[in-house]
């Protein structure tokens, strides 16, 4: 699936390639939204790749190829977007998966990551976030909680924040950045 989304929505403040949002419009119950994919392709030309707002997204990718020729290289962001009446939250599943790139999450909103079977990360986790038009919406990173099964590796391409972390510390490869977990630096190498 290739994605190149040129226009925003009254209320959306990003052009993503895939949305997961709960508008209250009535066209949806509340409660969860998923979205797994299962092999294939799917690539970004512009924006972000996944998008979360106002929900509790549950994301698996299992063994997708992801492809993102958005210059901002931004993999998924999770934080609000002009939508009001429920938390913005995601929980990514990465099964025998290859992330690349950033991964935003709003000083409001919430991420829970999972790498399992051999998958890796190669990217960092950030919560300065500016929409489509320029304006900041986020300046400190939200609750993310970070897992890496055995055989999975986080490659860090920048400093990171984030609140937990599971897994050897050898999962994570430094590439002469820093990785803080609840504001204390995680000795990696």
């Amino acid at each position: 699936m290739t994605v190149s989304n040129t226009q925003r929505n009254v209320h959306a403040q990003f052009q993503n390639a895939i949305m997961i949002y709960q508008s209250f419009s009535g066209d949806a119950a509340s409660g969860n939204s998923h979205f797994a994919m299962n092999g294939g392709t799917l690539k970004n030309r512009q924006d972000h790749l996944i998008h979360v707002t106002n929900t509790n997204a549950i994301i698996t990718l299992n063994g997708v190829k992801l492809v993102n020729d958005d210059l901002a290289k931004v993999l998924l962001s999770v934080c609000a977007d002009g939508w009001e009446g429920a938390a913005n939250k995601a929980t990514l599943n990465a099964v025998s998966q290859q992330l690349e790139d950033t991964i935003l999450v709003g000083s409001d909103s919430e991420l829970t990551l999972t790498l399992t079977d051999g998958s890796t990360f190669t990217g960092c986790i950030d919560g300065k976030i500016t929409n489509a038009a320029g304006d900041t919406i986020s300046t400190e990173t939200g609750k993310v909680d970070v897992t890496l099964g055995d055989g999975c590796i986080w490659n860090l391409t920048a400093d990171t924040h984030i609140t937990s972390f599971t897994g050897d510390a050898s999962q994570v490869k430094s590439n002469s950045h820093r990785l803080y977990v609840n504001g204390k630096e995680m000795n990696i190498r």
